[in-house]
């Protein structure tokens, strides 16, 4: 079906009758606005200032801990624990719900209330309409909660517009895709009334409890109050009503709120507009005056997102998205928190307010995310065991650090004095390059906030231990060959394949020409030929929308400079002057499909072929995936079969080794976190390749090998990776970089930190770029460059299959030969 154009998604609204009797809107399927398939993620600057946080407010029924909550959501959001990047606002009533649901962070979310009604004789007595079934138990609750006439009225009227929710739209869309299997209808009965009576009690709890109100409002404006934003808030079910509450009372000059979303929002209730009504003394209830933005995303059969439109209820625009079968989960449990999150919809203006280096796995922190997740496993006052680490802690002049001890100290006092509290029960001590303390996550946040004020480095764990392109380059010796031996990757092409290469980045740009050495990008997404662009088409600058190819080919190659640490330093790739083919395989939202790897694969076979020579000389490749060894022999996927072809033809093939050599495994005594052997995916189990692991960028021998780095053996017990090279926080370009003016701009104007394998690759490409632009003639024996480079790696002392021959020496390989 043709998708509806124009900046917003939402079904068009019929006129309505009074809002008490309002009936269901017809939809057809799947809205989505053009501008979810082209929208730069490039983070929004609201007021010159981007994102810092996401604030998580979940919904009815019962939850697992605040930090398995949260972990769930960051895992679905990003696919990454985000730290002390997300908080959760956690307000489940604990008098419905004594015990929190036993999940992991791997679970998703679930439809739980009292689970022995699932047993087969509940079901039973729910499919032949007995004593025991669902709107009996519906009425029960009712009866329960009621006070007055008017509050029975009001959950009588929200539980029959809920039962109503399977709607005829609803059936005539499925009736025309046989296709689709749905739940026996007692059971999805079942589940709407579950979803009912969880709503029904905590909507009562809202409306007509202004205690369990203010605790619910209580629960987010925490959260937002010590500090961190701006701030996106993610609401989900009835969080949306606390949210809503909450935010359009907040004063816009506190509190900086760019971004909103609500996801299967009870918003749109009749009865809970008319309790807004009257709180607002509004016909119509008030933007938040705080909020820059609100997008709310609902699936039609989501019976809590009773109006799955809301575009037209307040005042302000609110950029609606909805459908049938948005939610992935909507089979299982269309009100789905977890599956709401993992929507494009949900996802993609949340992108473009934080920016994509925000959810990366390993990125700059001030809480550590062990202590994140103690703070968020914990009660609001409970104190927390922390070392604070100074700035500066390396230096042999203290006086800094006693400065710096003695404002932490004061302002945790004055914090503690203004609770009304004694300052003594923080046990504050100093210890030389740090300060032990107990906090309360309120304290802890307030420091992060005010870390660089403080000069606050990290605040950890106590017990615990834990440990830019111009670092990295010396790590694996390939600045000292571009100048000693003049090995910097001329006359050298190498192919990116990834999301794209932003092609006006000064990075590209040789500074003799003015033109970039990118030669030439294929755009390999779309069905058909691969697109060509050269320098000039209007989408060759542009065709990255993601960043993670452009951060990548700024590690092989190119060059700028910028302000670092109060000087011009250049930025150089392993190969600053060698060109680069960008091939984009992998769409806006970093995913991809064999299909288009392999149609790039072609394409540059093609190149090679029709010039009779090797016009590209290597290729990389930053990306991976799961394979299943029952269905292939490993590297034997069609994928590997093509890479295969390439190598023979002459062709060097680096690949990301991957990121799966950590997981937090799920058992009886709770979680386990692991590393995992036999975490090498495809493509780089690949024999005739070259994988690559991750290590620290300047100390590898001191820290080894990163946690999150896959290792071997592979499944059929070869060593992999064949080596390891810096991968972690590396410094490269941006695709959403900005001019400042001025001749050099600032490091952050150009430049974006990420981490993975998806980083150590690049660096062979660029050194093995390096080493083809001095020793010619082993272009096209990809065998015997990979032998050099194997005998050429200094050895970390690491297991075999962690470190593979250990890391590369570029001096060493001029030398070999």
């Amino acid at each position: 079906m043709a998708r509806k154009p124009g900046p917003k998604a939402s079904t068009p609204k019929p006129a309505k009758a009074a809002k008490a009797t309002k009936a269901v809107k017809a939809a057809t399927p799947a809205f989505v606005s053009t501008a979810l398939e082209t929208a730069s993620t490039a983070p929004r600057a609201i007021g010159g200032k981007t994102a810092r946080t996401i604030v998580y407010i979940h919904g009815i029924a019962n939850k697992p801990p605040a930090d398995v909550l949260k972990c769930q959501w960051d895992k679905a959001l990003f696919g990454n624990e985000l730290g002390d990047r997300s908080r959760m606002a956690y307000w489940v009533n604990r008098e419905y719900y004594p015990v929190p649901l036993k999940e992991t962070c791997a679970d998703a979310d679930q439809v739980r209330m009292d689970d022995d009604e699932a047993s087969t004789r509940a079901i039973m007595a729910l499919a032949s309409g007995e004593e025991g079934s669902e709107p009996r138990a519906i009425q029960h609750e009712i009866d329960a909660l009621s006070k007055s006439d008017d509050q029975r009225r009001i959950l009588e009227s929200i539980a029959a517009k809920m039962e109503a929710k399977q709607d005829p739209a609803a059936a005539a869309v499925l009736a025309a895709d046989v296709q689709v299997k749905i739940l026996p209808g007692f059971l999805r009965n079942m589940l709407v009334g579950k979803l009912t009576r969880a709503l029904l009690r905590d909507v009562n709890d809202f409306l007509f409890v202004p205690e369990r109100r203010a605790a619910m409002e209580n629960s987010l404006l925490d959260r937002l109050k010590s500090g961190g934003g701006p701030f996106v808030v993610v609401a989900h079910s009835q969080g949306t009503m606390v949210a809503y509450n909450l935010l359009r009372r907040l004063d816009p000059a506190e509190y900086d709120i760019p971004l909103f979303v609500t996801i299967g929002s009870p918003l749109g209730l009749a009865e809970v507009q008319d309790q807004l009504r009257k709180w607002t003394g509004q016909a119509k209830p008030p933007f938040p005056p705080c909020v820059k933005r609100w997008v709310n995303v609902a699936e039609q059969f989501d019976p809590v997102a009773f109006d799955s439109d809301i575009s037209d209820e307040f005042q302000g625009k609110i950029e609606n998205y909805r459908g049938f079968r948005l939610n992935p989960d909507w089979l299982r449990h269309p009100h789905s928190g977890t599956g709401y999150l993992r929507t494009k919809q949900v996802r993609q203006p949340i992108y473009e307010t934080v920016g994509n280096a925000f959810g990366q796995a390993i990125a700059p922190f001030v809480l550590a995310k062990d202590l994140v997740s103690d703070i968020e496993r914990g009660q609001a006052e409970e104190r927390h065991p922390v070392l604070i680490q100074l700035v500066n802690e390396d230096s042999s002049d203290v006086t800094n650090l006693d400065a710096s001890a003695e404002a932490i100290t004061n302002k945790l006092n004055d914090l503690i004095r203004t609770q009304g509290g004694d300052p003594a029960i923080a046990e504050i001590d100093r210890l030389r390059r740090f300060l032990s303390a107990r906090l309360t996550r309120s304290e802890a946040e307030v420091l992060r906030t005010l870390y660089k004020e403080l000069s606050i480095k990290t605040i950890w764990r106590n017990g615990t231990k834990q440990a830019l392109i111009v670092d990295s380059t010396n790590t694996i010796q390939a600045r000292p060959a571009n100048l000693g031996y003049g090995a910097d990757g001329h006359e050298i092409a190498w192919a990116v394949l990834d999301t794209g290469i932003r092609g006006d980045h000064p990075h590209f740009i040789d500074p003799a020409t003015k033109r970039p050495i990118i030669v030439e990008q294929y755009d390999c997404m779309e069905v058909g030929p691969p697109r060509r662009l050269v320098p000039g088409d209007a989408d060759f600058a542009t065709l990255d929308g993601h960043g993670h190819g452009t951060h990548v080919a700024g590690i092989i190659g190119g060059a700028a400079k910028v302000l670092y640490k109060g000087a011009s330093t250049a930025f150089r790739g392993m190969a600053p002057v060698c060109r680069l083919y960008g091939f984009k395989v992998l769409g806006d939202d970093g995913r991809g499909s064999d299909a288009a790897i392999i149609k790039a694969l072609d394409m540059i076979a093609q190149i090679n072929e029709r010039a009779g020579r090797l016009v590209i000389a290597g290729v990389n490749l930053s990306l991976g995936g799961a394979f299943d060894p029952a269905v292939y022999g490993c590297g034997h996927t069609p994928l590997c079969q093509e890479i295969k072809r390439l190598w023979r033809q002459g062709v060097l093939s680096i690949l990301a080794a991957g990121n799966e050599g950590y997981a937090v495994l799920r058992s009886d005594s709770g979680a386990i976190q692991a590393n995992m052997d036999l975490s090498i995916g495809d493509p780089a189990n690949l024999e005739e390749a070259i994988a690559v692991g991750s290590v620290h960028k300047t100390n590898p021998h001191t820290y080894g090998i990163s946690y999150f780095s896959s290792r071997g053996p592979t499944a059929d017990g070869r060593v992999k990776p064949d080596v390891v090279a810096p991968g972690e926080r590396i410094i490269s370009a941006r695709h959403d970089w900005t001019s400042g003016g001025g001749d050099v701009p600032p490091l952050e104007d150009l430049y974006v930190e990420m981490s993975g394998t998806s980083m150590a690759a690049p660096h062979v490409s660029g050194l093995l770029a390096s080493f083809l632009s001095q020793r010619r003639e082993f272009i096209g024996e990809p065998d015997r460059v990979k032998r050099i480079l194997l005998n050429g790696c200094v050895d970390l002392a690491r297991d075999r299959y962690m470190q593979g021959a250990g890391l590369p020496n570029l001096i060493k390989m001029l030398a070999l030969e």
